[in-house]
């Protein structure tokens, strides 16, 4: 693979450094070129929680579906951000962020269908694979901790 194979362009990147990982979850932080400090997660739920958070917060990539509820709809998660970061310039570079178990930087290019659709990159070894779902991306995610 090139070095430019291994890159991912992109205003919506996220840095998922991995710091604990054991066979059934994981535990880290993230990191925007956006925000202040990092966002800290203990499980791959919360990790996927707060990513949908900050793309609904950065109105990028836009949702194409309305959450469901059990309970009363929230109308304000409806409506377009008029801060997205298509307005905003990073603060930083994510290429120097590290976890102690891996790294990984991941583009949603697409919210369709109620799932992400993009690119990650596994730093430490710098291969670039496409998925289709977020179940697919933490299935991705875990196959390269059982090899690291």
């Amino acid at each position: 693979m090139t070095d430019s194979e291994s890159r991912i362009y992109g205003k919506n990147l996220i840095c998922v450094c991995v710091n604990e990982a054991s066979e059934r979850d994981v535990s880290g932080v993230l990191w925007t070129p956006y925000e202040e400090e990092p966002l800290t997660f203990s499980s791959g739920y919360e990790m996927i929680m707060l990513m949908d958070r900050l793309y609904d917060n950065w109105d990028f990539p836009q949702r194409t579906t309305s959450y469901r509820t059990f309970g009363q709809k929230d109308k304000t998660r409806d409506y377009h951000n008029p801060n997205s970061i298509r307005k905003r310039e990073p603060i930083r570079s994510l290429k120097t962020y590290r976890g102690e178990k891996a790294t990984f930087i991941v583009q949603v290019k697409f919210r369709q269908n109620s799932s992400w659709q993009g690119q990650v990159l596994w730093s430490e070894k710098k291969k670039n694979v496409h998925f289709r779902s977020a179940l697919e991306l933490l299935m991705l995610m875990n196959s390269a901790l059982s090899q690291a």
